[in-house]
C-alpha cells in the first residue's frame, strides 16, 4: 500500500511525487508513456516557475541543456510593436521554454531520486473504490494487468483525466474554446527573445527552445479551425507574412517535426479532492494556451497540493481538511489567471483590450514571484 499514487507524470505529476517522496511518504509515479517523451505544450516557464525549478535544485539542469534563457521580448499590438526587458532577481537567468522532451525526463528523474517508484507504460482503465473511497487504480500495461492501492490517489492526468471522470469531478468554472491553432519548431530562424502578436484574427509567439529550433504558434478564432487543418503550414505562413518581417524569416528557414494542432482548449476549474482523491494541473484546472501559463500552473499547483497532502500523511490535519484547504488555495491563485486569459483569448475583444489582459497577467506573475521566493529555498534532497 502506497501513501499516495500519482496517475501522469509529466509537469503536475512528477514535481508533486518528488516533493512528497521527498518528505518521506511512499510514492507510485504512473504514465502511460515513457521518457523522454513529447507531449503537446505551451513550452514557456513563466517567472514564477523558474524560481520553484531553482527552489527544487532543478534549475542548474534545465539551463545546462541548451535550452536559452530568454531576457527580453517584443509585443506586437494591431501594428504597433513595444519592446521590453525582462527584470530578474539574482539566480535567475530569465524566462525558459524547454522542449518536453528534455523538461519532463528531468522532472520524472528527480521523483525517481527522491524515492518515488516509477511505472511507466501504465494504462489506468478504472479507479478502485472501498464504500464511496477511492483507494487504488487498475490499468494494464504491455505484459498483462496492472493494481495499486494507495491512501490518496491523485490524478494528474491531464484535461481527459481518466480519475476526473472515474469520480465525477464538476466544473466549478467553464468556458469553452474560444482559439485553435498550430506550433511548429523551425530550423534557420533566428530568434534570442520572445515575440508576442497581438492582432484582430491571429495571436502568434515565436521564441527560442532546445537544439537552436525556434517554436512558432499562430492562434485563430476556433471557427477557422476546420478550413485550418486542412493545410496547416500554409495558413501558419499566410499569417506570418502579415506580422511584418515575421513571414519572409520562416520561409527562410525549416519546419523540423510535424506540427502540433490544438482546437478543444476548454478553460475551467474542477472540483479537485474527494474522498481519497485530488486532482492536479490540467486535471484540475486549464486555460487557453495564449499566456503560456501551463507549465507554471502545473509547478504551483504541484507545491500546493504536496503541502496539503503531507500535512495530512503527517496527522497535522484531516485528509479532508487538508484538501479543502488545496482546494481554496488553487482557485484563489488561479481565478484571476483565468478570467484574464478568457478576456486575452477572445477575439472579440480588440487587440489592445487583450495587451492589457497580457499586461495584467504579467503583474500577477510579478506578484507570485514575490510569494514564491518570501517562502525561502526547500530541501533540494
Amino acid at each position: 500500500m502506497y501513501d499516495v499514487m500519482v496517475i501522469g507524470a509529466r509537469c503536475a505529476g512528477s514535481p508533486t511525487a518528488m516533493l512528497l517522496a521527498r518528505r518521506g511518504h511512499k510514492v507510485l509515479l504512473v504514465d502511460r508513456a515513457t521518457f523522454p517523451s513529447d507531449t503537446m505544450s505551451t513550452h514557456f516557464v513563466q517567472i514564477p516557475g523558474v524560481a520553484r525549478l531553482r527552489r527544487w535544485g532543478l534549475l542548474d539542469e534545465v539551463a545546462a541543456t541548451g535550452c536559452p534563457p530568454i531576457t527580453k521580448g517584443r509585443l506586437n499590438i494591431g501594428g504597433e510593436e513595444v519592446g521590453a526587458e525582462f527584470p530578474f532577481p539574482d539566480g535567475i537567468p530569465g524566462l525558459f521554454a524547454p522542449r518536453r522532451t528534455v523538461l519532463d525526463k528531468i522532472l520524472v528523474d528527480a521523483a525517481v531520486d527522491a524515492g518515488a517508484e516509477l511505472r511507466d507504460g501504465v494504462f489506468i482503465d478504472s479507479l478502485s473504490f472501498d464504500d464511496g473511497r477511492v483507494v487504488g487504480a487498475e490499468g494494464h500495461t504491455s505484459e498483462g494487468s496492472f493494481f495499486a492501492g494507495a491512501k490518496v490517489v491523485i490524478g494528474a492526468d491531464g484535461r481527459n483525466s481518466v480519475v476526473a471522470k472515474a469520480v465525477g469531478a464538476e466544473y466549478r468554472e467553464y468556458t469553452p474554446p474560444l482559439g485553435c491553432g498550430y506550433y511548429a519548431y523551425f530550423s534557420g530562424v533566428e530568434c534570442d527573445e520572445a515575440e508576442l502578436y497581438l492582432h484582430d484574427e491571429t495571436f502568434s509567439a515565436v521564441f527560442p527552445t532546445n537544439d537552436g529550433l525556434t517554436t512558432v504558434a499562430i492562434g485563430f478564432p476556433r471557427e477557422r479551425f476546420k478550413d485550418i487543418r486542412t493545410d496547416p503550414l500554409k495558413h501558419l505562413l499566410d499569417a506570418a507574412d502579415r506580422l511584418g518581417s515575421l513571414g519572409g524569416r520562416l520561409r527562410a528557414g525549416k519546419v523540423e517535426g510535424k506540427m502540433i494542432g490544438m482546437a478543444d482548449l476548454a478553460n475551467y476549474i474542477r472540483t479537485s479532492h474527494g474522498s481519497g482523491w485530488a486532482l492536479v494541473g490540467d486535471a484540475a484546472y486549464q486555460k487557453d494556451p495564449t499566456p503560456a501559463d501551463g507549465i507554471t500552473d502545473a509547478f504551483r499547483g504541484a507545491e500546493l497540493l504536496a503541502d496539503a497532502l503531507d500535512r495530512a500523511l503527517c496527522g497535522e490535519a484531516s485528509e479532508d481538511e487538508a484538501l479543502r484547504s488545496y482546494q481554496e488555495s488553487l482557485e484563489k491563485a488561479s481565478k484571476p489567471l483565468l478570467d484574464l486569459t478568457v478576456t486575452m483569448s477572445s477575439f472579440d475583444n480588440s487587440p489592445a483590450d487583450r495587451a492589457n489582459a497580457f499586461f495584467e497577467l504579467g503583474g500577477v506573475h510579478e506578484r507570485e514571484l514575490h510569494e514564491v521566493l518570501s517562502t525561502g529555498e526547500a530541501a533540494v534532497a
